[in-house]
């Protein structure tokens, strides 16, 4: 065949192949997916731990220093879970981003071992559509990994994991921003309790009421920093959901430039709200 005539083979064969494609910001979109996800490692609280706070504030409201014991299991429990999603999570966007490298090799994957099973888990609920999403990202990834996706699979993979994806995003912010932080809620009503009590009482010196006081305050303002580092989370996982859908919704055209301007606009965005989330540690 003549050199001109493998030249346009070649690029009629590259308009069909993802493979020809450069998709430097789906790897770069799923790259600050990856270190913005990260960030849940470093949260301020966690169930168990506001299940403990919560107990030891109900022992100093009673002056209860003998047998202070706190259950916090199924708050311990509520936490393997999330954490198992969020790990879930993560590793699908390793995966994308490794194949939007297509520099896909072995990942260490024993964490999606896990096993849900759908119920009540104290402060957790996990529904049916929970477990199956979990279950299809879970194998998606092992797939992935163990059948060496590259390129020209792409599509499949993005296909595939943006509906239970965005159910396993819809369950990190639904129980973080929504049940955590009703926790949190319930440790500054908790604390106004016991501090209105304190501050009021007459028979004790106004130095005295007056630390109460300037305890309640610093007690309150801890409370509130650590709500908003969840709300801030909150919305990094909304950036993220809302990126995949841009990717899912543009399958037959990931390398448009308008679909390239959408993503690094949302990448700017999750960069900036995970900023915000590290500079506050």
């Amino acid at each position: 065949m003549p050199p001109l005539e493998k030249k346009l083979t070649l690029v009629i064969l590259c308009s069909f192949a993802i493979g020809c494609v450069n998709l430097k910001h789906v790897s770069e979109f799923s790259d600050s997916s990856i270190s913005a996800l990260a960030n849940y490692e470093t949260l301020p609280t966690s169930f168990a731990q506001a299940c403990r706070e919560n107990c030891r504030q109900e022992h100093i409201a009673n002056f209860n220093v003998y047998r202070t014991e706190c259950d916090c299991s199924s708050d311990e429990k509520a936490d393997s879970i999330t954490r198992l999603i969020y790990t879930t999570s993560m590793q699908y966007f390793e995966g994308l981003m490794q194949i939007s490298d297509n520099t896909l090799t072995y990942y260490e994957t024993s964490d999606l071992s896990g096993i849900l099973g759908s119920g009540n888990f104290g402060p957790v609920q996990l529904q049916e559509e929970d477990v199956k999403a979990h279950s299809k990202i879970a194998t998606l990834v092992l797939r992935a990994f163990s059948d060496g996706y590259r390129r020209n699979r792409i599509k499949q993979y993005i296909k595939e994991a943006d509906a239970p994806l965005q159910v396993l995003i819809h369950f990190l912010r639904l129980n973080l921003n929504g049940n955590l932080n009703g926790k949190l809620e319930v440790q500054k009503g908790k604390a106004q309790n016991l501090y209105f009590d304190l501050v009021n009482d007459k028979s004790l010196s106004t130095y005295e009421r007056t630390k109460f006081a300037e305890d309640y305050f610093k007690r309150i303002s801890q409370i509130d920093e650590n709500q908003r580092q969840l709300q801030r989370f909150d919305e990094v996982l909304d950036e993220i959901a809302k990126g995949h859908q841009t990717l899912y919704a543009n399958l037959d055209g990931l390398d448009d430039n308008e679909v390239k301007g959408r993503l690094a606009r949302l990448r700017y965005r999750l960069d900036q709200a995970a900023s915000f989330l590290s500079s506050q540690k």
